[in-house]
């Protein structure tokens, strides 16, 4: 039996139905109070981990395994209620609906940059879109540890006023070289001595 996203969300709906209500005892000052009982917890288990290995095969690092886990726990620590039952299953119907998965955002760690994770898109584009914001990041950072905010303010001017890629690159490093060749260097210097970048070269 193939196992997708169809056959799980069946298999859960029918663990769902699995729900039932235990009629209400009596409590101090007489109150009567229900609670819901759960009889299919070991076709939950098997159930669960089926989805937990699904996703992670299908999906990767997309958000929607966080989400599950999450749900798992709620529905696990608050003993089987039916209402967080539903959350498990929203959150596989919404790979269903929408199955892109959900860019994840690269942040750069400055103390240690060799930790990025450059999750495997669907397609080529995707992938080059990631490698060159990585790239800027580095650059940002660079210019971030050697220009003060006034430095900072020249360059953006020139990339916002300058339509033209290849005016705005000369007018960019003339204004960089006019900051001092120590600053040009020591740009050039911090990207080549990051190690995500020199283990790369």
């Amino acid at each position: 039996m193939d196992i997708t996203l169809d056959t799980l969300l069946e298999e859960g709906k029918q663990i769902r139905n699995g729900f039932g209500y235990k009629e209400g005892y009596t409590v101090g000052r007489g109150y009567v109070m229900g609670h819901s009982t759960f009889s299919k917890r070991s076709e939950y288990e098997t159930w669960k981990n089926k989805v937990i290995r699904f996703l992670a095969i299908e999906y990767g690092e997309d958000r929607c395994i966080d989400d599950f886990d999450a749900a798992v726990k709620l529905f696990e620590s608050q003993y089987y209620k039916d209402y967080n039952f539903d959350k498990l299953l929203g959150v596989l119907e919404g790979c269903r609906v929408l199955p892109t998965k959900i860019k994840t955002t690269v942040k750069l760690q400055k103390n240690n940059p060799s930790n990025i994770n450059i999750i495997n898109q669907n397609s080529q584009y995707q992938n080059q879109e990631q490698i060159q914001s990585i790239a800027i990041n580095f650059f940002i950072e660079a210019i971030k540890e050697e220009l003060n905010g006034r430095q900072i303010k020249e360059i953006k001017d020139i990339f916002t006023n300058e339509p033209d890629s290849q005016k705005a690159k000369i007018k960019l490093l003339d204004r960089i070289k006019s900051f001092g060749s120590d600053v040009a260097s020591n740009v050039l210097a911090n990207i080549l001595t990051n190690p995500a970048i020199w283990g790369n070269l």
